[in-house]
């Protein structure tokens, strides 16, 4: 297979030394002019699969649009744009533009006047520019549907049908799909030439190369198995994934709390902030990302260690999509999964469906964190005094010294302000749990843990500008309780509601009471049982 000497040149630096399974097998049917349909996961090397033999057809001398590329959501525009752009480096007059939804339009109208040559967007954004007549496909060559399954799923199976009507008849279309159902079938048929399908999923549906474990702990418990877990693996770079908008907020403010460097995303976040962070973990700024599923198809995040499933995922396709973040195209990564009693069913499930075994490990005890992070704090001490530079360091010691403190003591009582500055909201005791494998969430179990909690109604929402962190730090500030243990919040548009431990039922209805919150005086309740 012969490609042009630029984009071999981008490739080489981009780290590429050996194709993935479906690159060998997409590159040259594509390039012999093929349709064809990639069934393949997430993280297999699809963006370079179709981009590579895409930038080896298009004439870069004419100043249509030759390319289409539709994806589910605005971040997968985002990132496949920037790895073609990668691969066109050296490529003259590539232009190349993403379209999506969230992003003020003037501003991709303005760059689609330059003529770029291949768009990537998503379709209700494509369509808006196809009626406003600043995309025409009339010259276009090759149309891609990146993860079409997920667009199936998101309701889009219509637009693309529009967008489809919109093209010539004669050019070459490709779809990957990590799922074949009815729908893409087909669209498969109705819109594709006698394409070829190729399959690089392999009989196991999750990766060889991921270390998959599962920790029994109670719901309260999960921030502190992940911090202890965290400070035991030390990942350069972790996903921790919610099932909900409100927990992704409440727990990116326990880790910062425990002087963990994270961050968040999810579907509330304005657009900018959203690519912001994920530029963020991208280029290792940010060593953990906090999110919702938003975040799980599609992203080729690089280099991601471990994935953490703080809640287990409701639907067992979701821990495949999920935990395909890490063990990229060959690299080791760990999948850790947090089960609380009547989530253990969702295991069982997920174990039936990729025909594999989840293995059970025990959460690290406190003692074994600790033995840890005293032998990171000792590299860590070697590392900054092999690089010298320690005047002002020396003078404070000096200053310790002449106050004659003898220097073992100085040592002694430095660790000790360390670890008490760790230890300020952590948990001690073991927090493994030992409820059996055939605990299955029965009605009994869940009113048994709704037995040992009281959750409380806020008469104040999102129209009064309420964030996670507000509520966390007005309860925190009027009631004597740790951040933690204020759970499930939930905020809706004229009200909110938590829940904490049923000790502190009494002081949550004292101390909280007609107190002023965001320029609002509260009414705290008891919330009614749902039925």
């Amino acid at each position: 297979m012969k490609i042009k000497e630029e984009i071999q040149k981008a490739i080489t630096e981009m780290g590429f030394v050996d194709l993935t399974d479906i690159q060998k097998q997409t590159i040259p049917l594509l390039l012999q002019g093929k349709d064809v349909i990639g069934n393949s996961h997430t993280g297999t090397g699809k963006t370079a699969a179709f981009g590579i033999p895409i930038l080896e057809m298009i004439d870069f001398d004419n100043p249509v649009i030759q390319a289409l590329i539709i994806t589910p959501t605005r971040e997968l525009a985002v990132q496949i744009k920037r790895e073609l752009s990668s691969i066109a480096k050296y490529v003259e007059n590539c232009k190349i533009v993403d379209v999506y939804g969230g992003e003020i339009i003037t501003r991709q109208i303005s760059a689609l006047k330059r003529k770029p040559q291949i768009i990537v967007g998503t379709p209700g954004r494509i369509i808006d520019h196809i009626n406003r007549k600043t995309i025409k496909l009339d010259h276009l060559k090759y149309f891609v549907l990146d993860e079409a399954d997920e667009m199936l799923k998101m309701g889009f199976v219509e637009d693309i049908e529009t967008i489809f009507n919109t093209t010539p008849k004669e050019k070459q279309t490709l779809m990957f799909s990590a799922t074949m159902p009815k729908p893409i079938v087909h669209l498969a048929k109705k819109y594709m030439d006698s394409p070829e399908v190729i399959t690089s999923v392999g009989d196991d549906l999750t990766n060889k190369d991921i270390l998959q474990y599962y920790y029994k702990v109670k719901r309260e418990n999960k921030t502190e198995a992940i911090y202890r877990i965290l400070n035991i693996y030390r990942p350069n770079l972790a996903l921790i994934f919610c099932n909900t908008k409100a927990k992704v907020d409440q727990l990116t403010q326990e880790l910062i709390d425990r002087k963990i460097n994270c961050d968040k995303i999810h579907g509330d976040l304005p657009q900018t902030t959203r690519l912001d962070v994920l530029n963020k973990f991208h280029n290792g700024i940010v060593d953990v990302l906090v999110a919702t599923d938003v975040a799980a198809r599609g992203l080729d995040i690089k280099n991601v260690e471990a994935v953490f499933n703080y809640d287990t995922p409701e639907k067992a396709d979701y821990y495949i999509h999920r935990i395909g973040r890490t063990g990229r195209i060959g690299n080791l990564g760990y999948s850790f999964t947090l089960v609380s009693r009547g989530e253990m069913r969702r295991i069982d499930d997920i174990e039936r469906l990729t025909k594999s075994k989840i293995k059970k490990r025990n959460v690290p005890t406190y003692d074994r964190v600790m033995d840890i992070r005293a032998e990171k704090f000792v590299e860590q001490i070697k590392v900054i005094n092999e690089a010298g530079c320690l005047e002002k360091e020396y003078v404070t010691l000096n200053n310790l010294i002449q106050a004659k403190i003898p220097e073992d003591e100085i040592i002694v009582s430095l660790l000790k302000m360390l670890n008490s500055e760790s230890d300020s909201s952590v948990t001690k005791a073991d927090i493994n749990e030992t409820f059996t494998g055939n605990d299955r969430g029965s009605r009994n179990s869940r009113s048994s843990d709704d037995s040992e909690t009281a959750r409380f109604h806020l008469n104040i929402g999102k129209t009064a500008g309420l964030t996670v962190s507000d509520m966390l730090d007005f309860i925190n500030s009027n009631v004597n309780i740790k951040r933690n243990e204020i759970k499930d919040i939930a905020i809706l548009t004229e009200f909110s509601f938590f829940t904490v431990p049923k000790s502190y039922s009494s002081k949550i209805l004292t101390y909280c009471k007609n107190k002023k919150l965001k320029g609002k005086r509260v009414s705290v309740q008891v919330s009614r049982k749902r039925r």
